[in-house]
């Protein structure tokens, strides 16, 4: 009995420091491959201080969290940070890191990110950092999404919009939202749920919204192929003001957008 104690002890202490060695082991991986994928779709500085990672926090999952995040533009917005958070915390599926051909996520979560969107008065947008596609476009069959997605949470979320071309400024603070849906799908149904401590909305000087405390869940059905986003919601609150709403909005370019919401009181 002795000798089975023993060999079992032995067995759990190998298995611990091999949990505690493989985060280390693949971090440099890890790294390489998360800068790596931010260089090749990205035109902006980006910086992290650290990334974390464990197999013991969610185990069996790998725990991945990078810390002290920044996105800083180029050009005219070279001194604005479109983004910056506090962490980003994933949980991956340990094979899909290792092979390496297709990574699934199960869950992403941002922690306290502070969200800076500008349209400038000549009509250019700070978001707009994505590379162009240089490849070279064939009839062959493009390659499958090798990004899956399960979930995603913002924690404590600050988001400011400011439009200069069009006389519009909008501010989120205390933002907290979750969403899930099946995101390897061009068409998919994204399951929401929001609440904001404060929203204000200003258009012309008039404040639509001031200080409004707001909360919405929603059902918005999602075509990736034309970038268009249908939804309807049987009840926003906006302080005691209870509201539904219908309609879709349509990215068409950086730029410029379709939209048409209904609104029922």
């Amino acid at each position: 009995m002795k000798k089975v104690l023993k060999i079992t002890g032995i067995t759990l202490l190998v298995i611990i420091v091999i949990l505690f060695t493989i985060p280390f082991v693949f971090k440099g991986k890890i790294i390489k491959l998360v800068k790596a994928e931010i260089n090749k779709s990205i035109n902006a500085r980006v910086d992290f201080a650290d990334i974390d990672i464990s197999l013991l926090r969610r185990f069996p999952r790998v725990s991945v969290s990078i810390e002290k995040i920044q996105v800083i533009g180029n050009g005219q917005f070279s001194s604005d940070t479109l983004l910056s958070s506090k962490s980003i915390d994933a949980a991956l599926n340990l094979m899909s890191v290792i092979k390496g051909d297709k990574m699934t996520i199960y869950s992403v979560a941002v922690n306290e990110p502070r969200i800076h969107a500008i349209i400038a008065k000549d009509g250019a947008v700070n978001w707009d950092i994505t590379k162009p596609d240089t490849t070279t476009q064939t009839t062959t069959e493009a390659e499958p999404f090798n990004l899956e997605l399960k979930n995603y949470s913002i924690n404590d979320g600050y988001v400011s919009y400011v439009d200069s071309s069009g006389g519009m400024s909008a501010e989120v603070s205390g933002l907290q939202h979750e969403g899930s849906g099946d995101f390897t799908s061009d068409n998919f149904t994204l399951s929401t749920k929001t609440t904001a401590d404060a929203v204000t909305y200003i258009m012309g000087s008039i404040p639509y919204l001031a200080n409004t405390k707001t909360s919405i869940d929603a059902d918005i059905q999602i075509d990736n192929k034309i970038s268009k986003y249908t939804f309807k919601t049987d009840e926003i609150k906006l302080n005691e003001l209870k509201v539904s709403t219908e309609g879709f909005f349509q990215l068409v370019n950086d730029s410029t957008y379709n939209m048409d919401i209904k609104f029922n009181a």
